[in-house]
């Protein structure tokens, strides 16, 4: 191969890797009350994957924080917008689990679940309505689960008390609760490290 197409190579294959997406991400919302932290977490609609944050896979040209701000946006049916969801997480290094997946966590002010379940969707995109119903669920519920590292073939339940009706799963999803996993283990959990 001669040097000039060689160079024009690794410039169309730089060009392309620029376009690319980084990584899937997705977000962790909580709030703080009292020596407890909430997490606002959805079931997944139609699957038996179980409760968890959001998140999923990154659009061409996204970066992470973008991807986990989309992904945020819509699985929580519009009402936390990305762009503030974004401003949330600037500058904030996520936590890479062993697949890949880049966790943020953004701490905002309490809001009802059933105001987000009953959101009026912006659109008629199916990623608005792949994921509920909603609930804060206590951080103390999952800490159980997460004194090791976790089974992804276990099913983890989570208190009847503390889920909606109308509910697909009554457990955590596995693979979830091993990116929460990951965010202990590296000590990037943050309402432990602010203790």
């Amino acid at each position: 191969m001669s040097r000039k197409l060689f160079v024009v190579c690794v410039l169309v294959v730089g060009l392309y890797a620029g376009c690319q997406a980084e990584r899937p991400a997705g977000m962790v919302l909580y709030f703080k009350s009292g020596d407890e932290t909430f997490l606002l977490l959805a079931d997944h609609r139609a699957s038996n994957r179980g409760w968890a944050a959001y998140g999923g896979g990154s659009h061409e040209g996204e970066s992470t924080a973008e991807t986990a701000a989309r992904e945020t946006e819509e699985e929580t049916r519009g009402y936390f917008l990305r762009d503030d969801l974004l401003a949330m997480i600037e500058g904030q290094k996520p936590v890479i689990d062993r697949n890949g997946f880049a966790l943020y966590f953004a701490e905002i002010p309490f809001v009802p679940a059933q105001l987000v379940t009953n959101n009026p969707l912006p659109s008629d995109d199916k990623s608005y309505v792949e994921r509920g119903p909603y609930a804060w669920i206590p951080y103390s519920e999952l800490d159980k689960y997460l004194k090791g590292p976790v089974n992804y073939e276990e099913r983890y339940p989570i208190g009847e008390t503390l889920l909606p009706s109308g509910q697909n799963t009554a457990w955590f999803w596995p693979i979830w609760l091993g990116n929460v996993w990951r965010a202990i283990e590296t000590d990037s959990m943050p309402w432990t490290i602010e203790r």
